[in-house]
Formats: structure tokens, C-alpha cells, sequence
């Protein structure tokens, strides 16, 4: 049976045992369906939450902007000290408290720093004075700074240390037109209005209330309740982003808050990680009380996976049966012969050949393409090394040529920089000296100019063959640009590199060289120096080359 009937049988057994398991993508689907179930829920509890739990405080809130609009408050807050005044607003005062739900209200004067508090204990005092305000005092910072930014509502939870009290203070400015003359308000106990959000709130999700910077207000953990927000720092204050996981979850929150407080009282959904688990948090913007409420809900809760685990197990180790089955059909038909091929291959990159071993259990198109490689692989070896001694001959004299120049066939930079490295070096090691000529064609360009160029290349080439000449086997010439040639001497005779330069400075062995049926002779400037201790080969070309120019300079 050919390697495609197998695999063809081997995949729709595949597929068949996948379909009996396709049962476990009802798992995503299911949660994308419980959800959107709980993105709905959310959206529905916490409106329901905001009536049924927030509903006290807000008829607090506008009873307390009420109360702030007393006419006789207003007349002795702008004269604490006149005695009529004063007892006008205490009766108006009093009678009003009765409408506040914790039978108690307070008052701060601006103009005297007087605070009073009346209960249910206090009503029967004269006196309903309990203490004054002081600015240095962090306890009494709220009062201050309300009046100092002119803030009309502001909801807070503070203990009132002079009074021994914790409670959910509505403070509300008591306006007379553009002038502020004090603070009023109520408080409800912190204790009770927390036990009737505990009682009230729904066993899948946990409400938190806020302020404008995520201060956390109101929360069944008593402990993270940020106290008297408005006089901390805000790197000091309890934020709800605290209570997330990362760093992503806070900013999905923040965007959250945002886009609830452009839309009051519409829900806004995000979904964050909070203890370790995926929830979804719930934000609506409260504007009476400029609050936020915010609903976690964990998802977990409406996804019991835990029922799921029996059956899932089961089909697990179905899955992995099927899979093992198939791993070892699949590995004696294709992958253990492929194996084999590619070691074969991997040993044909370096230039071996290796034979591929196949088993009884590979197919016949894989053995088919191994008799194929075999035989292909066996010419390639043959090409491989044939194509090798031919690079091998190219690259060596690439290199050769990449050294000299192609004009006179002498080093050009290139190739007379190593030498130069290469006498340096034995210099430095074994002190072998030696010399640099810089040799400099007189008149050459007047030949240029006269004759062509093709008769200066002719020239240069005659040049050449007469520096090698001179030089002979004592040394390496160069064509190092143009018409200037250097010459490297080994100096086995102290005199070797005067001798080569008044060779050619003296015509002692001239250079004649027949244009147009005219003898011409080739004069030379010639700057020559030996090597020194501390030299580098910048400071010996510098050196010749400036005693080239003096000879230069000197013949005419």
C-alpha cells in the first residue's frame, strides 16, 4: 500500500476520534455564552445595588444640601456671636434633625472655627458647642480644605477623634452668594451601613464605592477604606487599583472609570485580574454623590469546571492512547526512513556518502526517492570535488591578482602593505633591518602629454621591469600610484638601500627607453630611509617620501 493510502486511512481515523471529542469546544462556547449571561447580570445588579443600597445616602446627601440653605443658619453663621440669632437657628436646626436618618447633624463656622454636634444624646444640651477647629490639626484638615476648593458636595468616610465617632459624613458648603460661611452635614454609623451592604450584596460579586481617584469609600473590608481622603497625599491614599493583580488590569480599570463618568449611570464593563482569578468589574458613575460604584464579579462562579473533570479525564487518556498509536504507525512509515535520509544528506554535506538503512515498513515512494538520491548523490560528490579544486585554483589567484597591479604587474597598495607589516614585523622581533626607497618619475606627465597615454602605460611598464631589475632578489617594488614606486630592501649590507638609490639617482645604470624612434631617458627622483627604533610605517613612508620631494625639488 502506497505512503498516501496509509496516511489517508490514518488521518480519517484521526478525524473520527476528533469529532468524539469536539464535544470539548462546547467547553469555550459555554463560557463565552456565561459570559455575556454575567456581562448582562452585572449590568443589571449593580443598577440594582445603586437603588437599593446607595438610596439612603442619597436622601441624605440632598437633605444635607437642605439643611444648608436654613435662612436663619445662614444669619448666624455670618454672626456666630449674636445670642438671638443664634437660638432662631438652633430651633430651625433642631426641628430639622428629626428628617435625618441618624437623628444628628453637624455644623462648622467659618468665621469662628466653632463646631457643633447634636444627636439624639445631645438634643437636650443648651449647648450644642463641642469643640474648634484648628488648621494645624490634621483631624480638622476636611474643614479647611473643602472651603478651600470650593467644594459644594463631598462624601467621606472619617473617625471624629473629639467625638469618639466613625461615620459616612455628607459635607455640604453653606453658601451666601459667592461667600462660603461654613460646613454642614450628617453622618451615617459606618458599622450599620456596612453590615446592610454585606447583607444586601449578591454572593457572586463584591461592590466597592469610590471616589473621583479611586479612593476607596465604602467597602466591606473596613480596613482598606481610605479615611479622610481629601487631606491626604494621593501617593498616601487606598486606591481600588490596589486591589488588582497587574498592571494592566489597573489601567483597563482607569479607561473604565473614564468613559463611566463621560456616561452617568450606564454601566461600564471591563474584564481584570483580582486574586488570582479573571473577574469582571461593573462601573457606573454616580453623579448625586459624585461616587463610583464598581461590582467584581468572578467569572469562576458561573463555570463550575470542577464537574467537568471526570469526563474530561477520560477522554484525555483516549486522546493520548490514539495519539501514541498514531505517533508509532506514523514514525515506521515516513518519519524513521526520512530519518534516515537526512542522515545520509547531513553526511553528503560533508562529503561523505552515507547509504540510507530502510526498513520493510517504508513506503515505496520514500524507497523510490532514496534509489533516486543515491544515485544523484553519488554524481554530486563527483561535481562537488571537481568544482572545489576549481575554486580552490580561482580563489588563489584572485588573491594573487587582488595584489598587484594590473598595469606593471608590480604589488600595488594592497599587496606592498603586508610586506611592509611583514618587515615591520621581523624589525620588531629579530631586528632585521631594512629600507624604504619612494621613487618618483621625473617629467612623466610630460611624456603623457606629448606621447598619450598608451605610450605612458608603455612606459610605466619599463619602469617596472627596471626597478625589478636593479632591486632583484633584495627586496619586494611596488607601483604605489600613479608615476611613484616604492621599493622595500633587506639591509644584509649596511649600504644596500644607499647603493640601490644611487643607482638610480646616477644613472649609473640608466633607463632608455626608445619612443617614436627617439631615445628617451627616464630620470628618477629617489628619498630613502632606514628603518628606526619606535618607527611605525606611517613614520617611514613620511620620511622617504619628504626626502623625495628635497631631490625632487632640488633638480629644478
Amino acid at each position: 500500500m502506497k505512503i498516501k493510502s496509509r496516511f489517508l486511512i490514518l488521518t480519517t481515523l484521526i478525524l473520527l476520534l476528533t469529532g468524539f471529542f469536539s464535544w470539548l469546544s462546547m467547553r469555550v462556547l459555554a463560557e463565552d455564552i456565561i459570559v455575556s449571561w454575567v456581562e448582562r447580570y452585572a449590568e443589571k445588579q449593580v443598577l440594582y445595588d445603586k437603588a437599593r443600597t446607595l438610596l439612603p445616602l442619597i436622601q441624605e446627601v440632598e437633605l444635607s444640601k437642605e439643611f444648608a440653605k436654613l435662612e436663619s443658619l445662614k444669619a448666624w453663621a455670618k454672626q456666630p456671636d449674636n445670642v438671638l440669632l443664634k437660638q432662631e437657628a438652633r430651633i430651625d436646626t433642631e426641628d430639622f434633625r428629626n428628617r435625618f436618618s441618624d437623628n444628628s447633624y453637624f455644623i462648622g463656622l467659618k468665621s469662628n472655627n466653632h463646631y457643633y454636634y447634636s444627636d439624639e444624646q445631645t438634643a437636650s444640651h443648651e449647648e450644642l458647642y463641642r469643640y474648634t477647629l484648628d488648621a494645624s490639626k490634621a483631624a480638622d484638615a476636611w474643614f479647611y480644605r473643602l472651603m478651600e476648593v470650593g467644594l459644594n458636595l463631598h462624601l467621606n468616610v472619617n473617625p471624629d477623634i473629639e467625638l469618639g465617632v466613625v461615620k459616612l459624613w455628607s459635607d455640604v458648603l453653606i453658601r451666601d452668594g459667592d461667600d462660603i460661611l461654613g460646613v454642614v452635614g450628617t453622618g451615617l454609623d459606618l458599622s450599620d451601613f456596612l453590615s446592610q451592604i454585606v447583607e444586601k450584596q449578591d454572593i457572586y460579586s463584591a461592590i466597592v464605592f469610590t471616589n473621583y481617584e479611586g479612593a476607596i469609600q465604602l467597602y466591606q473590608e473596613e480596613d482598606l477604606i481610605d479615611y479622610a481622603s481629601i487631606t491626604k497625599n494621593s501617593e498616601d491614599k487606598k486606591r481600588i487599583f490596589q486591589l488588582l493583580d497587574d498592571e494592566g488590569s489597573r489601567k483597563i480599570l482607569k479607561q473604565s472609570f473614564e468613559r463611566a463618568r463621560n456616561h452617568p449611570n450606564s454601566v461600564d464593563i471591563s474584564s481584570v485580574s483580582k486574586e488570582g482569578v479573571r473577574q469582571l468589574a461593573s462601573v457606573v458613575y454616580i453623579p448625586e454623590i459624585d461616587w463610583f460604584q464598581i461590582n467584581f464579579i468572578d467569572i469562576n462562579n458561573f463555570l463550575p469546571v470542577t464537574e467537568f473533570y471526570s469526563l474530561l479525564f477520560i477522554f484525555l487518556i483516549s486522546l493520548i492512547c490514539t495519539l501514541i498509536i498514531f505517533y508509532l504507525l506514523f514514525s515506521l512509515i515516513v518519519t524513521r526512513p526520512l530519518a534516515e535520509l537526512d542522515s545520509s544528506i547531513r553526511a553528503l554535506g560533508k562529503n561523505k556518502y552515507q547509504a540510507p538503512k530502510l526498513s520493510r515498513f517504508a513506503g515505496s515512494e520514500i524507497k523510490r526517492l532514496v534509489a533516486d538520491y543515491q544515485d544523484m548523490s553519488k554524481t554530486l560528490l563527483e561535481y562537488q570535488h571537481e568544482l572545489e579544486d576549481k575554486v580552490e585554483a580561482r580563489t588563489t589567484e584572485l588573491s594573487r591578482i587582488s595584489k598587484l597591479d594590473p598595469l606593471t604587474e608590480l604589488y600595488n597598495r594592497r599587496g606592498f602593505e603586508v610586506h611592509m607589516v611583514e618587515y615591520m614585523q621581523q624589525w620588531h622581533e629579530q631586528k632585521q633591518p631594512f629600507g624604504l626607497i619612494n621613487i618618483d618619475v621625473n617629467k612623466f606627465k610630460a611624456i603623457n602629454d606629448l606621447y598619450g597615454h598608451g605610450v605612458g602605460d608603455f612606459v610605466l611598464k619599463k619602469i617596472a621591469a627596471h626597478l625589478v631589475d636593479v632591486v632583484g632578489q633584495k627586496g619586494e617594488v611596488s607601483r604605489w600610484g600613479g608615476d611613484e614606486f616604492l621599493i622595500l630592501l633587506k639591509q644584509i649590507d649596511d649600504l644596500d638601500t644607499v647603493k640601490i638609490s644611487a643607482i638610480l639617482l646616477e644613472n649609473k645604470k640608466p633607463l632608455i627607453i626608445k619612443i617614436n624612434n627617439q631615445d628617451i631617458l627616464i630620470e628618477f627622483s629617489v628619498g630613502s630611509t632606514l628603518v628606526q627604533e619606535g618607527d611605525t610605517l606611517e613614520d617611514m613612508l613620511h620620511r622617504a617620501d619628504k626626502a623625495m620631494y628635497v631631490v625632487k625639488f632640488a633638480d629644478r
